[in-house]
């Protein structure tokens, strides 16, 4: 089954098929990305909502900026309603991972 993880029109019209180009862009992409994944579990536990808040907007942006437009809207949410409960927010985070493991799947395949 094909992984649709990535809007890849949307990411060819960014990288004109340079390759090197789309491997630096996926290498930022995965690095801000685990850093703003940790960051949001990290203000799930310390009921810091603003870490939420920022973390989840940096998150956003990495996730749209490569074509992850599933994950760059659960992302959305999740930057428009910081003061979710802490059921809430770990539930979206379940979503999240799920979808940003796809993310992850989708560039390890592209880049192999």
């Amino acid at each position: 089954m094909k992984n649709t993880s990535i809007d890849t029109k949307f990411l060819r019209e960014i990288v004109s098929d340079d390759k090197e180009f789309e491997k630096e862009l996926f290498s930022i992409f995965s690095e801000n990305a685990h850093r703003n994944f940790i960051k949001m579990e990290e203000s799930i536990k310390n009921q810091d909502n603003n870490s939420w808040y920022m973390a989840s907007h940096a998150f956003k942006g990495a996730a749209a900026s490569i074509g992850a437009f599933g994950l760059s809207m659960l992302l959305e949410h999740a930057q428009q309603f910081p003061e979710e409960s802490f059921e809430e927010k770990n539930e979206l985070m379940k979503r999240i991972h799920a979808e940003f493991r796809l993310v992850l799947d989708f560039i390890n395949e592209e880049t192999l």
